[in-house]
Protein backbone atom coordinates (compact mmCIF):
# COMPACT_ATOMS: atom_id res chain seq x y z
CA UNK A 1 0.00 0.00 0.00
CA UNK A 2 0.94 3.50 -1.17
CA UNK A 3 0.05 7.01 -0.70
CA UNK A 4 0.76 9.83 -3.45
CA UNK A 5 2.65 12.74 -1.91
CA UNK A 6 0.08 14.94 -2.40
CA UNK A 7 -1.75 12.90 0.04
CA UNK A 8 0.70 11.84 2.54
CA UNK A 9 3.11 8.96 2.22
CA UNK A 10 3.29 5.54 3.45
CA UNK A 11 5.90 3.42 4.63
CA UNK A 12 5.95 -0.38 5.46
CA UNK A 13 6.98 -1.68 8.75
CA UNK A 14 8.67 -0.84 11.44
CA UNK A 15 12.58 0.60 11.61
CA UNK A 16 14.25 -0.59 13.78
CA UNK A 17 17.08 1.61 14.58
CA UNK A 18 16.53 4.93 16.68
CA UNK A 19 17.71 7.90 14.45
CA UNK A 20 20.46 10.29 15.02
CA UNK A 21 21.34 8.99 18.68
CA UNK A 22 25.40 8.66 19.58
CA UNK A 23 25.90 6.72 22.61
CA UNK A 24 27.17 3.03 23.41
CA UNK A 25 30.39 2.65 25.68
CA UNK A 26 30.56 -0.46 25.65
CA UNK A 27 34.38 -1.43 26.73
CA UNK A 28 35.43 -5.20 26.17
CA UNK A 29 39.09 -7.10 27.19
CA UNK A 30 40.58 -9.75 25.27
CA UNK A 31 42.01 -11.54 22.26
CA UNK A 32 45.10 -10.92 20.13
CA UNK A 33 47.05 -14.57 21.51
CA UNK A 34 48.06 -14.12 25.18
CA UNK A 35 45.93 -12.80 28.70
CA UNK A 36 50.09 -11.81 30.00
CA UNK A 37 50.04 -9.39 27.28
CA UNK A 38 50.21 -5.67 28.28
CA UNK A 39 46.86 -3.92 26.74
CA UNK A 40 46.32 -0.45 24.84
CA UNK A 41 43.12 0.56 24.89
CA UNK A 42 41.23 1.97 21.44
CA UNK A 43 37.90 4.12 21.60
CA UNK A 44 36.00 3.48 18.49
CA UNK A 45 33.16 6.14 17.10
CA UNK A 46 31.16 6.25 13.97
CA UNK A 47 30.26 8.65 11.40
CA UNK A 48 28.73 8.22 7.48
CA UNK A 49 28.88 9.74 4.10
CA UNK A 50 25.56 9.62 2.53
CA UNK A 51 25.10 8.87 -1.72
CA UNK A 52 25.09 12.24 -2.58
CA UNK A 53 24.95 10.67 -6.59
CA UNK A 54 21.73 9.25 -6.95
CA UNK A 55 19.21 10.87 -9.82
CA UNK A 56 15.85 11.76 -8.57
CA UNK A 57 16.00 9.62 -5.54
CA UNK A 58 16.31 10.34 -2.19
CA UNK A 59 17.80 8.85 1.34
CA UNK A 60 15.66 10.61 3.73
CA UNK A 61 16.80 7.74 6.23
CA UNK A 62 18.95 4.87 5.59
CA UNK A 63 19.49 2.72 9.12
CA UNK A 64 21.50 -0.33 10.25
CA UNK A 65 21.99 -1.85 13.53
CA UNK A 66 25.14 -2.83 14.06
CA UNK A 67 26.05 -6.44 15.58
CA UNK A 68 29.72 -6.50 15.94
CA UNK A 69 32.68 -5.17 15.24
CA UNK A 70 36.08 -7.12 15.51
CA UNK A 71 39.80 -6.12 15.18
CA UNK A 72 41.66 -8.57 13.64
CA UNK A 73 45.63 -8.90 14.87
CA UNK A 74 48.17 -10.17 12.43
CA UNK A 75 48.91 -13.35 14.71
CA UNK A 76 46.78 -14.39 17.29
CA UNK A 77 42.81 -13.75 18.44
CA UNK A 78 40.57 -11.97 16.93
CA UNK A 79 39.43 -8.91 19.40
CA UNK A 80 35.42 -8.42 19.43
CA UNK A 81 33.51 -5.15 20.57
CA UNK A 82 30.43 -6.86 21.33
CA UNK A 83 27.31 -4.36 21.36
CA UNK A 84 24.51 -4.99 23.53
CA UNK A 85 21.98 -4.15 22.60
CA UNK A 86 23.09 -4.07 19.10
CA UNK A 87 24.09 -0.40 18.09
CA UNK A 88 21.10 1.21 15.83
CA UNK A 89 22.19 3.89 14.06
CA UNK A 90 20.50 5.95 11.31
CA UNK A 91 23.62 7.39 8.92
CA UNK A 92 21.58 10.08 7.68
CA UNK A 93 21.86 11.52 10.81
CA UNK A 94 25.65 11.19 11.36
CA UNK A 95 26.79 12.69 7.86
CA UNK A 96 27.44 15.60 10.04
CA UNK A 97 26.97 13.56 13.95
CA UNK A 98 29.01 11.03 15.91
CA UNK A 99 28.12 7.80 17.29
CA UNK A 100 30.70 6.80 20.00
CA UNK A 101 30.31 2.36 20.05
CA UNK A 102 32.97 1.58 22.81
CA UNK A 103 36.34 1.52 23.80
CA UNK A 104 38.16 -1.67 23.40
CA UNK A 105 41.33 -2.92 25.57
CA UNK A 106 43.61 -5.09 23.35
CA UNK A 107 47.16 -6.41 23.53
CA UNK A 108 49.52 -4.34 22.02
CA UNK A 109 50.48 -5.04 18.79
CA UNK A 110 49.71 -4.45 14.66
CA UNK A 111 46.10 -4.78 13.65
CA UNK A 112 45.34 -5.93 9.87
CA UNK A 113 42.14 -4.46 9.92
CA UNK A 114 38.41 -4.87 11.05
CA UNK A 115 35.66 -6.58 10.79
CA UNK A 116 31.67 -5.22 11.13
CA UNK A 117 28.41 -7.21 11.01
CA UNK A 118 25.24 -5.51 10.41
CA UNK A 119 21.90 -6.92 10.47
CA UNK A 120 18.47 -5.20 8.76
CA UNK A 121 19.55 -2.61 6.91
CA UNK A 122 16.39 -0.27 5.90
CA UNK A 123 16.21 2.92 3.29
CA UNK A 124 13.00 4.85 3.73
CA UNK A 125 13.60 6.75 0.01
CA UNK A 126 11.48 9.21 -1.44
CA UNK A 127 11.14 7.67 -5.27
CA UNK A 128 10.66 10.47 -7.87
CA UNK A 129 13.06 8.56 -10.62
CA UNK A 130 9.74 7.63 -13.04
CA UNK A 131 10.12 4.11 -12.10
CA UNK A 132 9.61 1.21 -9.63
CA UNK A 133 11.88 0.04 -7.31
CA UNK A 134 12.48 -3.29 -5.55
CA UNK A 135 9.00 -4.29 -7.30
CA UNK A 136 6.88 -2.57 -4.96
CA UNK A 137 8.34 1.02 -4.38
CA UNK A 138 6.31 3.12 -6.78
CA UNK A 139 7.44 6.45 -8.15
CA UNK A 140 5.83 9.82 -6.67
CA UNK A 141 5.75 7.92 -3.31
CA UNK A 142 7.89 7.39 -0.09
CA UNK A 143 8.63 3.94 0.41
CA UNK A 144 10.80 1.87 2.90
CA UNK A 145 13.42 -1.30 1.93
CA UNK A 146 14.58 -3.85 3.87
CA UNK A 147 17.64 -4.94 2.82
CA UNK A 148 19.56 -8.31 3.53
CA UNK A 149 22.55 -8.54 6.65
CA UNK A 150 25.84 -8.18 5.53
CA UNK A 151 29.62 -7.31 7.20
CA UNK A 152 32.26 -5.29 5.55
CA UNK A 153 35.96 -5.62 5.89
CA UNK A 154 37.84 -2.78 6.67
CA UNK A 155 41.57 -2.43 5.71
CA UNK A 156 42.08 0.82 4.59
CA UNK A 157 44.43 3.42 6.65
CA UNK A 158 45.20 3.79 9.57
CA UNK A 159 44.99 -0.30 9.11
CA UNK A 160 47.21 -2.09 9.46
CA UNK A 161 47.36 -0.43 12.94
CA UNK A 162 50.19 -0.94 15.65
CA UNK A 163 49.33 -0.11 19.15
CA UNK A 164 51.76 0.04 21.95
CA UNK A 165 51.70 -1.11 25.60
CA UNK A 166 49.55 1.73 27.75
CA UNK A 167 48.50 3.76 24.59
CA UNK A 168 45.42 5.00 24.63
CA UNK A 169 43.95 6.12 21.17
CA UNK A 170 40.73 6.47 18.55
CA UNK A 171 39.83 5.47 14.91
CA UNK A 172 36.62 6.57 13.16
CA UNK A 173 34.86 4.55 11.00
CA UNK A 174 32.69 6.60 8.44
CA UNK A 175 30.48 4.33 6.68
CA UNK A 176 30.20 5.74 2.42
CA UNK A 177 26.99 4.93 1.30
CA UNK A 178 28.37 6.86 -1.81
CA UNK A 179 30.39 3.59 -2.71
CA UNK A 180 27.94 0.92 -0.74
CA UNK A 181 24.45 2.12 -2.47
CA UNK A 182 23.54 0.71 -5.58
CA UNK A 183 21.02 1.25 -8.42
CA UNK A 184 20.78 -1.00 -11.45
CA UNK A 185 17.54 -1.96 -13.31
CA UNK A 186 14.87 -0.75 -10.62
CA UNK A 187 16.87 -2.18 -7.73
CA UNK A 188 18.58 -0.22 -4.84
CA UNK A 189 20.56 -2.72 -2.78
CA UNK A 190 23.43 -2.18 -0.06
CA UNK A 191 27.12 -3.53 -1.09
CA UNK A 192 29.17 -3.49 2.20
CA UNK A 193 31.81 -5.24 0.73
CA UNK A 194 32.43 -3.19 -1.96
CA UNK A 195 35.60 -1.19 -1.89
CA UNK A 196 36.09 1.60 0.38
CA UNK A 197 32.28 0.95 2.17
CA UNK A 198 34.57 2.15 5.10
CA UNK A 199 37.13 5.33 5.38
CA UNK A 200 38.92 5.61 8.65
CA UNK A 201 40.12 8.31 10.38
CA UNK A 202 42.90 8.52 13.44
CA UNK A 203 41.26 9.93 15.89
CA UNK A 204 41.08 13.04 16.71
CA UNK A 205 40.82 14.79 13.58
CA UNK A 206 41.12 18.65 12.61
CA UNK A 207 38.73 20.87 14.34
CA UNK A 208 37.78 18.33 17.89
CA UNK A 209 38.35 20.37 20.64
CA UNK A 210 41.73 20.37 22.73
CA UNK A 211 42.54 17.21 24.74
CA UNK A 212 39.86 15.11 22.96
CA UNK A 213 39.30 12.64 20.70
CA UNK A 214 35.88 13.48 18.97
CA UNK A 215 32.69 15.31 19.66
CA UNK A 216 29.32 13.60 20.25
CA UNK A 217 26.65 16.22 19.48
CA UNK A 218 22.96 16.69 19.66
CA UNK A 219 22.09 12.82 21.56
CA UNK A 220 18.37 13.76 22.38
CA UNK A 221 17.06 11.52 25.48
CA UNK A 222 15.40 11.78 29.24
CA UNK A 223 17.28 12.65 31.84
CA UNK A 224 17.69 9.69 34.07
CA UNK A 225 20.22 10.49 36.89
CA UNK A 226 21.74 13.51 37.91
CA UNK A 227 24.76 13.79 40.76
CA UNK A 228 27.08 16.63 41.06
CA UNK A 229 29.45 15.31 39.00
CA UNK A 230 27.19 13.39 36.42
CA UNK A 231 24.43 13.19 34.64
CA UNK A 232 22.49 10.00 32.52
CA UNK A 233 21.00 10.49 29.42
CA UNK A 234 18.34 7.78 28.16
CA UNK A 235 17.70 7.91 24.11
CA UNK A 236 14.25 6.26 23.27
CA UNK A 237 15.72 3.28 22.21
CA UNK A 238 17.90 2.37 25.38
CA UNK A 239 21.08 3.94 24.30
CA UNK A 240 22.84 5.53 27.80
CA UNK A 241 25.61 8.20 27.92
CA UNK A 242 27.06 8.60 31.13
CA UNK A 243 28.48 12.19 31.21
CA UNK A 244 30.62 14.10 33.47
CA UNK A 245 29.73 17.72 34.38
CA UNK A 246 32.45 20.53 34.08
CA UNK A 247 32.67 22.88 36.93
CA UNK A 248 30.46 25.18 34.57
CA UNK A 249 27.79 23.38 33.21
CA UNK A 250 26.17 25.48 30.33
CA UNK A 251 22.87 25.15 29.64
CA UNK A 252 20.68 26.46 26.81
CA UNK A 253 17.45 27.56 27.00
CA UNK A 254 16.13 29.27 23.95
CA UNK A 255 12.00 27.82 25.30
CA UNK A 256 12.76 29.79 28.55
CA UNK A 257 12.06 26.47 30.37
CA UNK A 258 13.93 26.93 33.28
CA UNK A 259 14.91 30.36 34.88
CA UNK A 260 17.92 28.99 36.81
CA UNK A 261 19.92 28.39 33.56
CA UNK A 262 22.37 26.22 35.50
CA UNK A 263 23.03 21.95 36.42
CA UNK A 264 19.81 22.48 38.84
CA UNK A 265 17.66 22.51 35.90
CA UNK A 266 18.54 18.78 34.77
CA UNK A 267 15.95 16.82 36.46
CA UNK A 268 16.20 13.21 36.61
CA UNK A 269 13.07 11.86 34.86
CA UNK A 270 11.55 14.89 34.16
CA UNK A 271 13.88 16.48 31.92
CA UNK A 272 14.31 16.30 28.07
CA UNK A 273 17.75 17.43 26.65
CA UNK A 274 19.96 17.76 23.58
CA UNK A 275 23.41 17.20 24.69
CA UNK A 276 26.86 17.32 23.27
CA UNK A 277 30.43 16.22 24.84
CA UNK A 278 33.53 15.36 24.67
CA UNK A 279 34.75 12.09 24.37
CA UNK A 280 38.64 11.82 25.51
CA UNK A 281 41.59 9.19 25.18
CA UNK A 282 39.42 6.46 27.76
CA UNK A 283 36.36 6.73 25.66
CA UNK A 284 34.55 9.30 29.02
CA UNK A 285 32.17 12.10 28.18
CA UNK A 286 32.03 15.11 29.60
CA UNK A 287 29.88 17.90 29.07
CA UNK A 288 30.14 21.14 26.84
CA UNK A 289 26.38 21.76 26.67
CA UNK A 290 22.86 20.99 27.38
CA UNK A 291 19.72 22.14 25.42
CA UNK A 292 16.92 22.41 27.27
CA UNK A 293 14.06 20.64 25.14
CA UNK A 294 11.15 19.79 27.43
CA UNK A 295 10.91 20.56 31.32
CA UNK A 296 8.77 17.65 31.94
CA UNK A 297 7.94 15.07 29.41
CA UNK A 298 5.05 14.81 26.50
CA UNK A 299 4.49 13.21 23.39
CA UNK A 300 6.77 14.85 20.51
CA UNK A 301 7.83 13.23 17.55
CA UNK A 302 10.97 14.58 15.64
CA UNK A 303 11.77 14.22 11.70
CA UNK A 304 12.42 15.49 8.24
CA UNK A 305 9.57 17.55 7.32
CA UNK A 306 8.03 17.42 3.81
CA UNK A 307 5.49 19.40 2.82
CA UNK A 308 1.72 18.36 0.92
CA UNK A 309 -0.44 20.57 -0.41
CA UNK A 310 -2.54 21.38 2.38
CA UNK A 311 -0.85 24.40 4.08
CA UNK A 312 0.22 23.11 7.52
CA UNK A 313 -0.40 19.70 7.02
CA UNK A 314 2.95 18.20 6.19
CA UNK A 315 4.94 14.65 6.33
CA UNK A 316 7.16 13.56 8.95
CA UNK A 317 9.60 11.14 8.72
CA UNK A 318 10.45 10.63 11.84
CA UNK A 319 14.21 10.39 13.68
CA UNK A 320 13.47 10.69 17.47
CA UNK A 321 10.35 10.69 19.82
CA UNK A 322 9.51 11.26 23.16
CA UNK A 323 6.25 9.13 24.55
CA UNK A 324 4.64 10.19 27.85
CA UNK A 325 0.89 9.42 27.60
CA UNK A 326 1.53 5.64 26.66
CA UNK A 327 -0.35 6.40 23.18
CA UNK A 328 -0.06 3.02 21.39
CA UNK A 329 0.26 4.36 18.21
CA UNK A 330 3.80 6.63 18.90
CA UNK A 331 4.95 3.76 20.99
CA UNK A 332 4.99 1.44 18.34
CA UNK A 333 6.40 3.82 15.86
CA UNK A 334 10.11 3.93 14.54
CA UNK A 335 12.70 5.75 13.11
CA UNK A 336 11.55 5.81 8.99
CA UNK A 337 8.09 5.57 9.90
CA UNK A 338 6.04 8.29 8.44
CA UNK A 339 3.31 10.70 9.93
CA UNK A 340 0.56 12.36 8.34
CA UNK A 341 0.96 15.85 10.82
CA UNK A 342 -2.21 18.29 10.90
CA UNK A 343 -1.23 21.26 13.17
CA UNK A 344 -4.49 22.72 14.92
CA UNK A 345 -3.79 26.57 15.67
CA UNK A 346 -0.30 25.64 16.29
CA UNK A 347 2.63 27.95 18.32
CA UNK A 348 6.18 27.97 16.33
CA UNK A 349 9.72 28.50 17.92
CA UNK A 350 13.07 27.78 16.86
CA UNK A 351 15.72 25.85 19.14
CA UNK A 352 18.65 27.76 18.91
CA UNK A 353 20.57 25.44 20.36
CA UNK A 354 24.34 26.32 20.06
CA UNK A 355 23.32 29.55 18.93
CA UNK A 356 21.65 30.23 22.16
CA UNK A 357 22.47 33.86 23.37
CA UNK A 358 25.28 33.94 20.28
CA UNK A 359 25.14 38.07 19.23
CA UNK A 360 26.80 36.66 15.93
CA UNK A 361 23.85 34.72 14.58
CA UNK A 362 22.14 37.21 11.92
CA UNK A 363 19.62 38.21 12.09
CA UNK A 364 19.55 39.03 15.43
CA UNK A 365 16.04 37.51 16.12
CA UNK A 366 16.20 34.35 13.39
CA UNK A 367 13.10 33.44 15.44
CA UNK A 368 10.69 35.84 13.39
CA UNK A 369 12.03 33.70 10.20
CA UNK A 370 9.50 30.38 11.43
CA UNK A 371 6.90 31.60 12.57
CA UNK A 372 4.07 30.31 10.53
CA UNK A 373 2.79 27.35 8.44
CA UNK A 374 4.65 29.76 5.65
CA UNK A 375 7.77 29.10 7.02
CA UNK A 376 7.49 25.12 6.72
CA UNK A 377 9.39 24.09 3.67
CA UNK A 378 11.39 20.31 2.50
CA UNK A 379 13.93 19.19 4.56
CA UNK A 380 13.54 21.16 7.26
CA UNK A 381 13.67 19.10 11.05
CA UNK A 382 11.39 19.73 13.28
CA UNK A 383 9.61 18.58 16.77
CA UNK A 384 6.27 18.86 17.13
CA UNK A 385 4.18 18.23 20.03
CA UNK A 386 1.46 15.47 19.71
CA UNK A 387 -1.94 16.22 20.60
CA UNK A 388 -3.24 13.12 19.23
CA UNK A 389 -2.24 9.89 17.14
CA UNK A 390 -3.41 7.07 15.57
CA UNK A 391 -2.48 4.25 12.98
CA UNK A 392 0.43 2.15 12.79
CA UNK A 393 3.03 1.51 10.08
CA UNK A 394 1.66 -1.87 9.10
CA UNK A 395 -1.60 0.01 7.92
CA UNK A 396 0.35 3.24 6.15
CA UNK A 397 -1.93 5.34 7.87
CA UNK A 398 -0.22 6.93 10.99
CA UNK A 399 -1.32 10.14 11.35
CA UNK A 400 -0.40 12.84 14.43
CA UNK A 401 -2.31 16.43 15.16
CA UNK A 402 0.05 18.68 16.66
CA UNK A 403 -0.08 22.41 18.56
CA UNK A 404 3.42 23.20 18.40
CA UNK A 405 6.09 23.00 15.81
CA UNK A 406 9.74 23.89 17.00
CA UNK A 407 12.53 24.19 14.40
CA UNK A 408 15.70 22.02 14.82
CA UNK A 409 18.95 21.17 13.15
CA UNK A 410 18.81 19.88 9.20
CA UNK A 411 21.32 17.58 8.27
CA UNK A 412 22.29 17.36 4.62
CA UNK A 413 25.53 16.82 2.01
CA UNK A 414 26.75 18.90 -0.76
CA UNK A 415 29.28 19.81 -2.61
CA UNK A 416 30.82 23.47 -2.37
CA UNK A 417 30.50 25.89 -5.18
CA UNK A 418 31.34 29.01 -3.69
CA UNK A 419 33.58 30.46 -0.69
CA UNK A 420 33.30 33.97 0.50
CA UNK A 421 34.31 35.10 3.98
CA UNK A 422 32.10 33.17 6.52
CA UNK A 423 29.83 31.74 3.75
CA UNK A 424 29.71 29.27 0.81
CA UNK A 425 27.61 27.82 -1.20
CA UNK A 426 26.28 23.94 -1.75
CA UNK A 427 25.13 22.18 -5.07
CA UNK A 428 24.38 18.50 -5.13
CA UNK A 429 21.97 18.35 -2.78
CA UNK A 430 19.03 15.63 -1.94
CA UNK A 431 16.79 16.08 -5.17
CA UNK A 432 13.72 16.39 -2.57
CA UNK A 433 15.06 19.69 -1.10
CA UNK A 434 13.86 22.37 -4.19
CA UNK A 435 16.66 25.45 -4.36
CA UNK A 436 16.05 27.29 -7.41
CA UNK A 437 20.02 28.42 -6.74
CA UNK A 438 22.69 27.07 -5.01
CA UNK A 439 21.65 28.02 -0.74
CA UNK A 440 24.05 30.04 1.36
CA UNK A 441 25.48 28.54 4.53
CA UNK A 442 26.38 31.12 6.85
CA UNK A 443 28.69 29.92 9.76
CA UNK A 444 28.85 32.01 13.35
CA UNK A 445 31.76 32.81 14.97
CA UNK A 446 32.48 31.51 18.41
CA UNK A 447 29.25 28.41 17.56
CA UNK A 448 29.47 26.89 14.52
CA UNK A 449 31.92 23.11 15.28
CA UNK A 450 34.14 22.06 12.39
CA UNK A 451 35.28 18.93 11.57
CA UNK A 452 37.89 17.43 8.73
CA UNK A 453 38.91 21.37 9.15
CA UNK A 454 39.68 23.86 11.29
CA UNK A 455 37.54 26.83 10.55
CA UNK A 456 35.75 28.05 7.56
CA UNK A 457 38.29 29.52 5.82
CA UNK A 458 39.73 25.76 5.26
CA UNK A 459 36.93 25.03 3.26
CA UNK A 460 37.43 24.69 -0.40
CA UNK A 461 35.49 25.02 -3.75
CA UNK A 462 34.88 20.76 -4.51
CA UNK A 463 34.89 19.52 -1.22
CA UNK A 464 31.93 17.26 -0.30
CA UNK A 465 30.48 18.52 2.92
CA UNK A 466 27.92 17.72 5.41
CA UNK A 467 26.28 20.48 7.83
CA UNK A 468 23.52 20.37 10.42
CA UNK A 469 21.90 23.69 10.05
CA UNK A 470 18.85 25.46 10.87
CA UNK A 471 16.75 25.98 7.89
CA UNK A 472 15.04 28.90 7.44
CA UNK A 473 14.10 29.89 4.06
CA UNK A 474 13.14 33.52 4.16
CA UNK A 475 16.21 34.40 5.73
CA UNK A 476 19.33 36.39 3.49
CA UNK A 477 21.26 32.69 4.37
CA UNK A 478 19.55 29.53 3.86
CA UNK A 479 21.05 27.83 6.08
CA UNK A 480 22.79 28.75 9.27
CA UNK A 481 25.35 25.94 10.41
CA UNK A 482 26.32 24.78 13.54
CA UNK A 483 28.35 21.96 12.11
CA UNK A 484 30.34 21.95 9.11
CA UNK A 485 32.11 18.58 8.57
CA UNK A 486 34.21 17.75 5.54
CA UNK A 487 33.96 13.65 4.58
CA UNK A 488 37.10 12.05 3.69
Amino acid sequence: MKRNKKLGYVLFGAIIALAGCSGGGQTTTGGGGGGNQQHASLTLTLTSKPDVSLTNISVLSATVSITGITLNPTSGNAVPLPLSPTYPADLTRLQADTALLGVLSLPAGTYSSATVTFSAPTLTLDNQSGATLNGTCLTGTICKIVLPAGSSQVTSAPFPLTLTAGQASGISLNLNLNDAITVSSGTVGLNFSAADTFNVETLPRIGTPNGSLDLVEDFVGLVTATSSTSITVKASNGITLQIALPSTVVIEDPQGLCAAVNASCLVANQTVVSVDATVNSAGALTLVSADLLSATPKDELEGTLINTATPGQFNLVLANKVVASGNATLTAANPGDVFLVTTTSPTFAVDLDEFFNNASLPPANVTTLFAGVGDLTDGQDVMVHVTAATGTAATGDQAATADAVVLRFTRTTGTVQTVSGQTFTLSNLPPFMSFTTNPLVDTITGATNFDGVADVNSVTVGQTVSIRALLVPRSTFTFYAAKVRVQP
